[in-house]
């Protein structure tokens, strides 16, 4: 029995409407969230025009993919597939004419969908999120931050006049929609001793030879009652960055601040921008430039940093054209809400046998998120961690009609599976790495999410 191929138009549709004077784009997605138990919401924060210029929101997908190994489950009928990742392609041709985004499959991957692309590999599933989970959207809504238009499109399903029926609600009913939701913590902040063990544990394995550089961190685990998007609206208010995100598949809720592109797909260019290196935040704008001038003099960080902007390079290249591959930017820093990072970017063309699946699984799992050499690291983190990761250190984000994609890496994020929800971290442990110091390190990076979750912990 062979997967049903979706026919789309080869023009999208698109129609003007007017957002309602008063109203912010992320405002209208209460309305969708409250009446379609489907939906998304992609929002960019931040002033630079290249990242941060449009906005989107899907709701009630005409289909719904889950993928684990060997099996796809495409509208609640299963198929048996050999590799269920790269029966995505299969589903439709990814031909549209538009230039930006106008539909698609928009949803997650999580780390363990590594075993789609290394068989060998063996990853535990998390026992709440499938190994993937996709919506395939035939029409949205986009905004243009910088002009203020607010576009409906469609492809082939025009539903503008439910969309219209929406919008002149909303305002009205603008007080009655803000979400509520109450916060509990299920576990104990994970312990400096349990921690310290694991850095251990790692760097003998450093010191062994059989990775250089491996990302280690632990879960911190809630009980949630309520509406996760309160927290995602505290969470973009605490940590606004170039990646936000709100997915909802019914009870399954991915909600984050991501500040890494895992992977960027634009009209055949290919963008990764590796983040590692951190410090925290200054209390004053001199105290941050100090701090970031210790980063970028920190022999340990910088070592760190090349050693992932070579592995973003080698990832890139397996599906660029011979001699496209280039560092355009290198040792950027970028400043978040609690944390400082080291940044680069690293681009290339995509060669014309390659498509945006192939360019994402050669970039599966981020580096910066697994380690180097990575398969090696990716053993030594499952045999250390010892609890699975689900979406975090994967990839959310959309697969377009028109062959362009875009996805982040879930950090700084909120994972929700009905009343159970959870934060993560990790810090890249190297051979001179100290275990107080990455410790504090997890701490910083969990605390925008951990922050978001205290404006509605349970009295």
């Amino acid at each position: 029995m062979s997967l049903p191929k979706i026919t789309i138009p080869k023009k999208p549709k698109y129609t003007q409407l007017e957002l309602p004077s008063g109203l912010e784009f992320w405002e209208l997605f209460r309305s969708f969230e409250k009446k379609y138990d489907t939906c998304f919401l992609l929002e960019s924060a931040g002033d630079n025009q290249y990242d941060s210029r449009y906005s989107v929101i899907g709701f009630d997908p005409e289909h719904l993919i889950v993928g684990n190994p060997g099996s796809l489950v495409f509208d609640g009928r299963e198929y048996k597939v050999q590799n269920p990742y790269y029966a995505l392609r299969d589903l439709t041709d990814y031909n549209s004419l538009s230039i930006s985004y106008a539909g698609g499959l928009v949803g997650f991957l999580s780390y363990n969908s590594m075993q789609f692309f290394e068989p060998k590999l063996k990853i535990e599933p998390h026992p709440d999120f499938p190994s993937m989970q996709f919506g395939m959207y035939l029409d949205g809504l986009i905004y243009d931050k910088f002009t203020g238009e607010l576009i409906y499109f469609n492809n082939g399903k025009d539903r503008s006049s439910e969309v219209k029926s929406l919008l002149s609600k909303v305002k009205e009913e603008k007080d009655t929609l803000a979400p509520s939701v109450k916060v509990k913590a299920k576990s104990e902040v994970f312990s400096k001793e349990l921690h310290k063990e694991m850095v251990r544990l790692t760097l003998e394995e450093v010191k062994a030879g059989n990775t250089f550089q491996c990302q280690i961190g632990f879960e911190e685990t809630f009980t949630v009652k309520g509406n996760p998007l309160a927290i995602y609206e505290s969470l973009r208010k605490i940590n606004p960055s170039p990646h936000m995100y709100y997915v909802k598949f019914k009870e399954k809720i991915i909600l984050g601040a991501s500040p890494e592109l895992l992977f960027r797909l634009r009209q055949g260019e290919m963008e990764s921008f590796p983040l590692a290196g951190t410090t925290k935040r200054g209390a004053n704008p001199s105290e941050d430039t100090e701090l970031a001038r210790k980063l970028l003099t920190d022999p340990k960080e910088i070592a760190e940093h090349n050693m992932l902007i070579d592995l973003h390079r080698n990832d890139i290249g397996r599906v660029a054209k011979f001699g496209t591959v280039k560092v355009r930017r290198r040792f950027d820093v970028k400043r978040f809400s609690h944390v400082q990072h080291i940044s680069s970017e690293v681009v290339g063309i995509l060669k014309s046998n390659e498509d945006m699946f192939s360019g994402l699984a050669a970039s599966f799992p981020a580096g910066t998120l697994s380690g180097a050499p990575k398969i090696e690291s990716m053993k030594i983190i499952e045999k250390t961690e010892k609890s699975p990761r689900g979406p975090y250190g994967g990839a959310v984000g959309t697969f377009g009609f028109n062959g362009d994609c875009t996805f982040a890496i879930p950090i700084r994020t909120f994972f929700v599976s009905g009343e159970n929800g959870f934060a993560r971290a990790s810090g890249g442990i190297v051979y001179d790495s100290l275990a107080e110091s990455e410790y504090q390190e997890i701490v910083n990076k969990m605390a925008s999410v951990k922050r978001a979750l205290n404006d509605h912990l349970e009295k």
